[in-house]
Order: C-alpha cells, then structure tokens, then sequence
C-alpha cells in the first residue's frame, strides 16, 4: 500500500525538486523540530501516566516514558500506530490488574490525542474558510462534533447503568472503558491536565511542521500549518501504510494545494517529517534493543511492585 500511495504521488510531483530542497535545508532547524518532537514523547508519557493513575495503576513516569518511547521504533514498522500501541499494552500490563485494563488505558490515550486534534481541527476551520470561500465544510464538522458527543453520552450511560447494576449483557472491557471515560468527566482537576497536555502535544506538531517548513525554505506561515497539519495527522493514523508513509504525503500535498501553495512543498515537508520521526523511533529501538537484557527482570520487579501498590489500596 505505501508502495502504490507513492507510485500515485509521484504521477503529479517533481521528485527533483524535493530532493533539491532536501539538500539545502537547513540542518539546524529540522534538528530543533527532532527535539521538539522528543519533547512530545515527554509530554505523551506524562498523559498516559496521569491517565492510569486516574484508573488506579501507579506506573512511576520513567516506565510511561519509557514505554511510550519504545513505542515511536515500533509505530514504523506497522501501519497507523497499530504496533506500537500494542508494544505500550504488551509493556504496561504488568502494572495492570489485567490485560483489558492495559487496553483501556492505551484507547483512551489514543482518544485524548483524537480529540485534542479536533480542537485544533475546529480552530483552523474558520481559517481555511476565510482562505478558500467554502462554508460548506461548517455541518460537516457541526455533524462530526455532534456525533462525538453522543457517543461520549452513549459511555457515561453505561457506566452509570453499570453502577446502578442495570447493564445487563454490558460487561467486561466495554463496561471498564466506559467507566474509565465517566471518571475522567466527574474529576475536571485530573481530566483538564490531561487534555491540556494532548492539546499541547498538537500545538507542538504544529510548531515542528513549520520550523521544518522555514528549513526547508517553504514560504508557509504558522496559520498554514494550523490549518493543514492536524488533518494530515488525523489522515496519517489510518493503519493502511507503514508508519503512515504515502497516505501522510498525499494529504499533505492536497491540503497544500487547498490553500493555494505548492503541493511539491507540501511533499517535501512531509518527507522531512516522516523521517525525524524515524530518528526519534530509532532511539526508541535503541532503548528497547538496549533494554532486553534485564527486560525480564525488570517486568517481574514491575509485578511485585503493582502488587505491593493494589494491596496498599
């Protein structure tokens, strides 16, 4: 599939000019945004430690980070993030009362970063109306957001069912996740952090886009990026290519296009973002290849740990 997605760019874009423009980047900038990104990695573990916690597992921050790391390595290989979200299951249920609580913890992580996208979604709407005449994208999003909320109300009913002992046939990890989800709304001072990172997290994809944009000596403002890169990210995660490689140039290019710059730029840009995520993986890989020595030792020292925590519950 990446293979074909690449073949089908490359009928409209001058791969000349990509590599040209990769040539003459600037080094310094694209290797600022690398640190940026490994800021995000920062970030994300944090997000996803605080949303155990919020489920009762007290995983400390170097093992969230860790995970999460370890994580970027295993998301280039396979499409979507599909490998490393279960690399993060796989790591973190040790300190889990189950596997489906691992599960639960890994989705609703995924979840938050879904939603702090639709935000910033939602944000660069107006701007891309205003820059291209077209409100017929306004119910669009109106329906989209609609939807989002009935399913969030759909997951608070089964919980309160749940509790109520009314949930019927409704068991097991539908039933955990669903509380998982209530609890978040019913506790604002341990939910707005936890958003508040996965919106910044997104912001700073942003940041990275368009200091890699100015590396690559693309005139593109930051209003551009807001405008296209939270889609291209949304559109990336789709498990139909490897590491999101072809789908993520292809919506780069239209959403380029979409405003009126250049896609070939837009390819370009993506090409270079592609692959500082590779070198923040390859890191990653290195921490997990490092690691596997005492990898067993150290899951039986996370199950003494985990256990000592839920007694002292």
């Amino acid at each position: 599939m990446t293979v074909g997605l690449f073949v089908l760019i490359a009928r409209k874009i001058d791969f000349a000019d990509i590599g040209e423009r990769l040539i003459a980047a600037d080094i310094l900038l694209l290797t600022l945004a690398v640190g940026i990104i490994f800021l995000q990695v920062v970030l994300n573990a944090e997000r996803w430690r605080r949303l155990l916690f919020l489920d009762g597992v007290r995983a400390p921050y170097a093992i969230s980070f860790r995970y999460y790391l370890e994580a970027m390595f295993f998301n280039q290989a396979l499409p979507g993030a599909v490998g490393g979200d279960v690399l993060r299951v796989y790591r973190i249920r040790r300190w889990c009362d189950g596997l489906g609580q691992a599960v639960n913890s890994v989705i609703l992580d995924r979840l938050t970063g879904l939603f702090s996208l639709c935000v910033l979604i939602a944000l660069g709407l107006p701007l891309l109306v205003s820059r291209i005449g077209d409100t017929g994208l306004i119910p669009a999003l109106a329906m989209i957001a609609g939807l989002g909320g009935i399913g969030l109300v759909g997951l608070v009913l089964i919980a309160r069912m749940s509790e109520n002992g009314r949930g019927g046939k409704l068991r097991g990890a539908i039933i955990r996740f669903a509380r998982m989800a209530d609890r978040m709304i019913r506790r604002p001072s341990q939910s707005i952090p936890i958003l508040a990172l996965a919106v910044l997290t997104q912001v700073l994809s942003v940041t990275v886009a368009y200091i890699s944009a100015r590396g690559l000596s693309l005139e593109v403002s930051f209003t551009d990026c807001l405008i296209v890169i939270p889609t291209t990210i949304l559109v990336a995660t789709l498990p139909v290519s490897l590491g999101g490689w072809g789908v993520r140039e292809g919506a780069m290019a239209s959403g380029f296009a979409l405003i009126g710059l250049d896609p070939t730029g837009g390819v370009a840009l993506s090409v270079v973002l592609g692959l500082q995520l590779v070198v923040v993986g390859l890191i990653g890989g290195a921490v997990w290849l490092l690691g596997g020595a005492v990898r067993v030792s150290e899951e039986a020292e996370a199950e003494a740990e985990a256990a000592v925590f839920r007694e002292g519950e």
